[in-house]
């Protein structure tokens, strides 16, 4: 029965007015709705609004009501809304989660013995490994993402056969400032060339599995759906003609 709760999800879809694009996920029901904040600044945020600030993404809101922040599977139940739950996500107050999340546990804690001091005495270690147990996925344990690039090059005068360059380099899936990287990310670490920038096509685009990919698709997210059986993103350049 643990093992059944801890792994129910709840499938859920987030919209953005800056993008007709809605971002779809399975979320856990023991989790929180603000530790996809990093993961949909990336997704909402290769839009730009109209007078090219940063767009400010903090809070979930439901039919107009602004959700708070307890359990996902919590407020699912409390709304019974329909699947997939259709959130919208705007800028309301933003919830501090590792402050308030530890402190319920030692609210929880001295209500059931009458003293936190278990809590309180816990080792830096074993409270990240409490807090990372709530986060909508385990804290990473890649050290680099299997990615390849090939890109076409000159054809083959004496066959006519038309060949390709082969890009790899160790990419990690955070980047120097601890961000999530995105796919614009790497390319633009791999090919500074055909992609002068991260955020949108220039001279190239990437083709995965037949179709091209978003620039600010996840670059670890995109190996654990996208990737071949080899176990490798291998992702064709198709280069612009302008």
């Amino acid at each position: 029965m643990q093992s059944y709760i801890w792994n129910s999800t709840i499938p859920i879809c987030i919209r953005h007015e800056s993008s007709p694009t809605p971002y779809l996920i399975l979320v856990p029901r023991l989790s929180y709705f603000p530790l996809l904040l990093p993961r949909l600044i990336l997704f909402f945020g290769s839009t730009e609004s109209e007078n090219n600030a940063a767009l400010t993404l903090t809070s979930f809101s439901y039919e107009g009501i602004l959700l708070k922040n307890l359990p996902v599977g919590l407020l699912y139940d409390l709304y019974q809304p329909s699947l997939p739950w259709p959130l919208s996500l705007g800028d309301g107050p933003l919830y501090e989660m590792h402050d308030t999340f530890i402190n319920s546990v030692k609210e929880a804690d001295f209500i059931r013995n009458g003293t936190a001091k278990g809590v309180i005495s816990m080792s830096k270690e074993d409270s990240t490994q409490l807090w990372n147990s709530t986060l909508l996925n385990p804290p990473t344990l890649l050290k680099h993402v299997p990615l390849r690039l090939y890109v076409p090059s000159t054809p083959d005068t004496t066959t006519g056969l038309s060949s390709f360059t082969t890009v790899q380099t160790l990419v990690t899936p955070l980047t120097a400032s601890q961000e999530v990287r995105s796919l614009g990310s790497a390319l633009n670490l791999m090919l500074p060339s055909l992609f002068p920038n991260s955020r949108n096509a220039a001279n190239a685009k990437p083709i995965l599995h037949g179709a091209p990919i978003p620039f600010h698709t996840p670059l670890e997210e995109l190996m654990r759906e996208a990737a071949f059986a080899d176990g490798w993103l291998h992702i064709c350049i198709r280069i612009l003609h302008v």
